[in-house]
């Protein structure tokens, strides 16, 4: 009898571990929610170039940086091993504000000039950074800690440019009547990197901090153009983001 009894609490625990369900196993799907933190404290700019029928300057002396922000993130993991993962990331486009620094001088050191360091912020644009990673899981699919490394490609492209007004109304006396400014920043293809660790709660819930980065250039663009379309005046930087992405969020999966 007794040995019927053990027999039977064996084959119960051992349903019981075939029915158990792993976070980060083979097939498994996992969703991410959480807060980033840009961090762009490596974004720098060349000097501004300006284009017109007066000839090509550069204003020496100018520059640009990036500051800091916050925005969410969402994650979605599919895991096709027990250590190989696929995931896509994509976040609320944050507002980024861009500062710059010097005189602005457009037709020379002779012609008019303006000193940008004064406009705070010069320029705003909201940023979209859609990013696909492959994801190496070091551990076992029932481990409490699961450090991982990744590697992935990010799409940016940005929104909504605005300038200052002051900047824009200076563009806008090049315009002329019936004139306008156009503004923009070039879209790019990246390479992303990323290392991190997850701590399992349980079956269904983790915890997830990571480190990205993306070495992120565009080139800012701050057009007037007359009545015609004729662009009369084109100003132009390349500026280097380089963000360094810290994210924590919780995952569940499905």
């Amino acid at each position: 009898m007794r040995k019927q009894l053990n027999s039977i609490a064996l084959a119960i625990s051992m349903c019981s571990l075939a029915g158990t369900a792993y976070a980060q196993e083979a097939g498994s799907v996992v969703v991410t929610g959480g807060a980033a933190w840009i961090d762009m404290r490596q974004s720098s700019s060349q000097e501004l170039k300006s284009s017109s029928q007066f000839g090509t300057f550069t204003s020496p002396g100018t520059g640009a940086e990036i500051h800091n922000t916050f925005t969410g993130e969402f994650l979605v993991t599919y895991f096709a091993t027990e250590h190989i993962a696929i995931e896509s990331a994509v976040g609320f486009p944050p507002k980024l504000n861009f500062f710059s620094q010097g005189v602005a001088t457009p037709l020379g050191p002779q012609g008019p000039a303006m000193p940008v360091g004064d406009l705070k912020p010069l320029v705003t644009a909201r940023v979209w950074a859609p990013t696909v990673f492959v994801k190496y899981y070091f551990g076992k699919k029932d481990s409490v800690w699961r450090p991982f490394l990744g590697v992935g490609v990010n799409y940016t492209w940005f929104s909504s440019v605005q300038v200052h007004p002051a900047f824009s109304g200076a563009l806008s006396q090049f315009a002329g009547p019936g004139g306008r400014v156009d503004a923009s920043a070039s879209s790019s293809w990246n390479p992303a990197f990323t290392a991190g660790v997850t701590y399992r709660l349980n079956d269904k819930w983790s915890v997830l901090g990571s480190i990205t980065y993306i070495p992120l250039k565009t080139t800012g663009k701050f057009d007037a153009v007359s009545a015609n379309g004729t662009t009369v005046l084109s100003n132009t930087a390349r500026i280097t983001a380089n963000p360094i992405i810290g994210f924590v969020g919780i995952s569940y999966r499905f």
